[in-house]
């Protein structure tokens, strides 16, 4: 009963005492079994003793042992010595503090700032807020003789930002496995201080990859490639990702490999020789404001986005950098500018030809004007309206595609009136009338023009009309379902536009329909389908004589679930009847159609089709789904099939086989000619520290090699966010 009473007494009798040396500022508080004052260099000095506690705000000191000197605001305090303040705690035998100031010193010191366990000596921290370490110990393991660490010779610590180690080792228990030079270590980050990758590849042969990531200011971050592989040599980059202002943000990358075998089977057929001196260079940068003149469009109405590529040769991203290759074959340069209205939206647009062995259009550049549909005052009648200037330049690149050539100045508008009409208060009738017109400065070879002008008229109406039902008394706990309602939706559209005095084939196809040569010699649009009013076109120069009607119907079985609809089915399909036909084509386009199944949160299904009717088979088939448990295991499965040229089916299986060990299995076959694609195993374990993935992948390819590839890969649990995919090594693993 006697400690607490003295140790409120020591509080009763230090804090008038504290609270007059510093003025109104906010007081020091001082806990301690025993309370003694002395005289030091002219000044009253209050020495505490018996488990003291010395608070400041949000800083807190506690020792068996502390001298306070109110007028500087200084504490010495030894013996079990813990500071705690702004997300920090250092702990020592002995520690100089100043709350006026915030500065520390140490002689041997173990600290934890923001998930970062640190141990070093001669810890100093001054008034530039940043703490120095000598001969410092980091990681993210709490045991006492931690699993990994990185030992550096000294250490500079930010608060809030980041730590910089420099002469680093990393060890694993007591084996040191790696060197760094400089390190950074930014806890608020998603990603790793460093990563290192080692495997064997059929394409590199024995690779190892690293990365470093440095902390160049607080905005800033470049991190350093340093990688080797046995069969193509060594290669490095750098990245620099940056935020600027509030709302831009961006990055730069430069990556370049002394490839010692840049060809192979496929460049070798296609007679191409590639250079050992390969190389990408790639800015992006993304900008948003929020101008003066906005009006009423919510957030930001002004942007910015830029999106540079320099490659040495078409192949280089695929032999270095597989994952992004799938993802985007040809990279394009872009820079936009946008401005967003009420009602409008205008934008300039720049494309640039850096990579001259892709086709590409060149814009150079083109301004486009888009006014959304938008009601003529008081009346029914709505407008809307798109316009496009530009200089365009088609590059054929490697390809030899012939619609890749010439240059022009072209200029596009069409304009469009529409009256949406209820009858009979369920049917929705919208008829529409709209013209424009197309200008090139340039007419084709042999049309024996020198410029070509067309114009363009068009009518339509589009009719829907909705039916629904609702079942109040259904209810199903086990698969949430809170009633039910059936809605369907039959819609048609008529479509006319009458041929102009230019067909496609006399204009410059800038903007096109493309299509692609099946296996089997049928050929498919690429866009699958087109939409039905002309301000919605983008392939402006493919538009030619068009007489149909698109009927078709919607569907959706919906519940109740959180108190928010919720879709289980939807369902859609559609197709075109031709009242006018071009040679070849048949009365009926094809039929398409989509499904979306959502019955539960642990279960879905996407398809899309289409069907041939004359020919009575489908085109294609795209079918996906997904079933899982929890964490303890998912199952996928995706077919995708085109006539006469493949049918793939895919599967990945996730299984947890124990608390620690997860096994993923992903393959891919084409059922068409019986190629296995691809196969791929990972074994995951997850130990205290780590995230460790045991691979192995092979890939059939039918022009160039088979690839093999064995890897191991590791992540700190520290950075869960980055994931333990095999992706982490870019051996373009799906």
């Amino acid at each position: 009963m006697l400690r607490p009473v003295g140790i409120l007494l020591a509080v009763l009798v230090v804090l008038p005492w504290v609270r007059g040396a510093v003025g109104e500022r906010e007081p020091v508080e001082v806990e301690a079994e025993r309370l003694t004052f002395a005289e030091q260099g002219g000044q009253r000095i209050t020495v505490a003793e018996g488990n003291v506690v010395v608070r400041y705000g949000e800083t807190t000191v506690q020792a068996d042992r502390v001298r306070y000197n109110a007028a500087t605001r200084e504490v010495w305090a030894e013996g079990q010595v813990r500071l705690t303040r702004e997300g920090q705690q250092w702990v020592s035998d002995s520690i100089y503090y100043n709350f006026a100031t915030g500065a520390v010193r140490a002689d041997e010191v173990r600290g934890w700032v923001e998930g970062v366990y640190l141990r070093g000596f001669g810890l100093e921290h001054s008034e530039t807020n940043v703490y120095q370490l000598a001969r410092a110990t980091v990681t993210t393991c709490d045991y006492e003789r931690p699993h990994y660490r990185l030992e550096a010779q000294r250490a500079e610590i930010f608060p809030d930002q980041q730590v910089i180690l420099y002469g680093v080792t990393l060890r694993l228990g007591e084996i040191p496995v790696f060197w760094f030079p400089v390190l950074v270590w930014a806890p608020d980050s998603d990603t790793p201080p460093f990563a290192i990758s080692v495997g064997s590849s059929s394409r590199w042969g024995v690779f190892a990859l690293t990365s470093t990531r440095l902390r160049l200011t607080r905005d800033a971050t470049m991190t350093v490639h340093v990688d080797g592989r046995t069969k193509r040599g060594a290669a490095g980059g750098v990245d620099v990702s940056y935020r600027l202002g509030p709302t831009g943000r961006g990055l730069v990358r430069g990556y370049y490999a002394q490839d010692a075998d840049p060809d192979d089977r496929l460049d070798q057929l296609a007679g191409q020789k590639l250079s050992h001196h390969r190389y990408r260079a790639q800015w992006q940068h993304q900008q948003d404001w929020r101008t003066s003149w906005a009006g009423e469009v919510p957030g930001h109405d002004l942007s910015v986005k830029i999106d540079l590529h320099k490659l040495s040769d078409a192949d280089v991203v695929d032999d270095f950098f597989p994952s992004e290759f799938r993802r985007e074959v040809e990279p394009q340069s872009v820079v936009d500018v946008t401005k967003r209205g009420e009602n409008y939206t205008v934008s300039v647009l720049a494309r640039p030809q850096f990579n001259h062995f892709f086709a590409e259009v060149e814009r150079l550049p083109e301004a486009t004007w888009r006014v959304n549909r938008t009601r003529l005052g008081e009346t029914p009648v709505f407008y809307e309206q798109v316009s496009r200037v530009g200089y365009l330049n088609a590059e054929e690149g490697d390809t030899g595609d012939v619609l890749f050539r010439g240059h022009a100045v072209r200029a596009f508008t069409f304009h469009q009136l529409l009256v949406p009409l209820r009858w009979f208060g369920w049917l929705s009738v919208v008829p529409r009338a709209g013209m424009g017109g197309a200008y090139y400065s340039k007419a084709v070879p042999g049309s024996g023009e020198d410029d070509v002008r067309r114009a363009l008229h068009h009518v339509g109406i589009e009719t829907s009309f909705k039916l629904s039902r609702t079942w109040h008394d259904v209810d199903n706990k086990r698969w949430e379902v809170n009633g039910l309602r059936h809605v369907v939706q039959p819609f048609a559209n008529y479509h006319w536009l009458p041929r102009s005095d230019n067909r496609t084939n006399e204009l410059w196809q800038f903007d096109t329909v493309r299509l692609v040569t099946l296996e089997g010699g049928d050929r498919l649009l690429t866009s699958r389908y087109m939409p039905v009013e002309i301000p919605s076109w983008n392939a402006v120069d493919a538009i030619d004589r068009q007489h149909f009607v698109r009927f078709g119907l919607r569907q959706k079985l919906q519940t109740r679930r959180d108190e928010q609809t919720w879709d289980l089915v939807e369902l859609e399909g559609w197709t075109d009847w031709r009242l006018e036909r071009e040679q070849g084509e048949e009365e009926f386009n094809d039929v398409f159609g989509t499904v979306r199944l959502r019955p539960t949160r642990w279960l879905w299904l996407d398809a899309f089709t289409r069907y041939n009717l004359e020919e009575d088979r489908f085109k294609e088939l795209n079918t996906s789904a997904r079933v899982s448990h929890g964490d303890r295991w998912a199952v996928g499965l995706a077919n995708r099939y085109l006539w006469e040229d493949s049918n793939l089916i895919i599967a990945d299986v996730a299984v947890r086989l124990a608390r620690r060990w997860v096994l993923q299995v992903y393959q891919r076959v084409d059922m068409h000619d019986g190629e296995w694609e691809s196969q791929d195993y990972v074994l995951r374990q997850e130990t205290h520290d780590w995230l460790i993935s045991y691979g192995f992948r092979h890939r059939s390819q039918r022009v160039r090699d088979d690839e093999f590839a064995v890897y191991f890969a590791v992540t700190l649990k520290a950075f869960p966010q980055v994931g333990i995919s095999i992706n982490q090594v870019d051996l373009g693993v799906n």
